[in-house]
């Protein structure tokens, strides 16, 4: 049993699942995602993006909390737009990324797992989830075409006709509002899945408490001399090519103490 201890100053997970279930929130047009989120907690945040001619500032939340089977990830996100720059025709998506050190000894290994979501944003579009798609794990391991390691696709890890092993849980939504540029995501991550064992590094067993160094990062399709449209929280690591974690901050997921409801 992996029963890690708390150290000072380390972003404790709330036990609390979303207050709507994922068929009431797709449903709906749109809906305020801290009444969904109330009693997460909620990391409040601004990334600034250096794009063409500019930067974008992006004042953000981020919510997480956790039951006994997922961890919840929220995200407000405003003022993203769907185009940062105007030398190219084509709509750039927005991205998600929260990356974790799961052994959260500093250094980066395989098969240490993140997730991602982007957004695919066409000019127009406005709340709905078909402008998104969601990803499996991020993992860092030895790149094929580079000479070092860095995060990779978790599908590289499968032959061509094989089925993926997604770490996404039961939730995901995903929504974007064309007259202000906010983008909103909402999913759930796996626990504990032993289908996706290979390489979800989030494999928790109930009665533990895990500690994981924890990086968050928002931005631009990564394609050709658009890479670098990108920010992260509480700094910038990309493209991610050191697997030195040593400064990311922790976040605890403690199982060891269910409160009534969630046994």
């Amino acid at each position: 049993m992996r029963i890690d201890t708390i150290p000072q100053g380390a972003y404790i997970v709330p036990w609390m699942r979303p207050s709507l279930s994922f068929d009431e929130i797709t449903s709906m047009t749109c809906y305020d995602i801290d009444a969904v989120m109330t009693g997460a907690l909620k990391l409040n945040m601004t990334f600034t993006i250096n794009i063409i001619n500019g930067t974008r500032v992006v004042p953000s939340t981020v919510y997480l909390s956790h039951d006994k089977n997922y961890l919840y990830v929220g995200g407000k996100f405003r003022g993203m737009y769907e185009n940062p720059t105007t030398t190219v025709k084509r709509t750039l998506s927005n991205y998600f990324n929260i990356y974790f050190d799961v052994a959260n000894d500093g250094i980066l290994t395989f098969p240490e797992s993140g997730s991602m979501l982007g957004v695919y944003v066409n000019p127009g579009a406005c709340w709905r989830t078909e402008f998104a798609w969601n990803y499996e794990d991020l993992v860092w391991s030895q790149s094929r075409t580079l000479p070092h390691s860095v995060w990779l696709m978790g599908y590289s890890y499968y032959s061509p006709n094989a089925q993926p092993a997604f770490a996404i849980g039961n939730y995901f939504d995903a929504l974007y509002d064309n007259s202000t540029g906010t983008v909103i995501i909402l999913y759930s991550k796996y626990l504990c899945n032993p289908a996706t064992s290979e390489i979800n590094m989030l494999q928790m067993r109930q009665g533990e408490r895990w500690v994981m160094g924890f990086l968050i990062e928002i931005g631009y399709d990564r394609s050709g001399e658009y890479v670098d449209f990108v920010d992260g929280w509480p700094h910038k690591i990309y493209p991610y090519s050191s697997n030195d974690a040593s400064t990311w901050p922790k976040l605890v997921i403690d199982l060891t103490n269910p409160p009534p409801g969630f046994t």
